[in-house]
């Protein structure tokens, strides 16, 4: 099965992201991705998408960088779709 990797503008990450109910934090991840927070979780764009994942999640923006603290990926509506 070929996987389509998800590749979104800032802005269109943005709009994505608070379509889901997230807003945008000041931190950022991997070099400059940016976060968004809904409550206590936090999101991040999957960076290279290689199981057509669209986003990380984790309880804290330190877990976003961490595979071990991420609760996994999801897809762009936010189905868990691996570690």
């Amino acid at each position: 099965m070929r996987v389509q990797k998800i590749n979104l503008s800032p802005f269109l990450l943005r709009v994505a992201a608070e379509g889901l109910g997230f807003r945008r934090v000041a931190e950022t991840v991997h070099g400059g991705q940016l976060v968004y927070r809904k409550g206590n979780l936090y999101i991040t764009r999957d960076l290279d998408g290689h199981n057509g994942g669209a986003w990380k999640m984790a309880t804290s923006i330190k877990g976003l960088s961490s595979k071990d603290a991420r609760m996994g990926t999801y897809d762009r509506n936010l189905n868990r779709i691996g570690d």
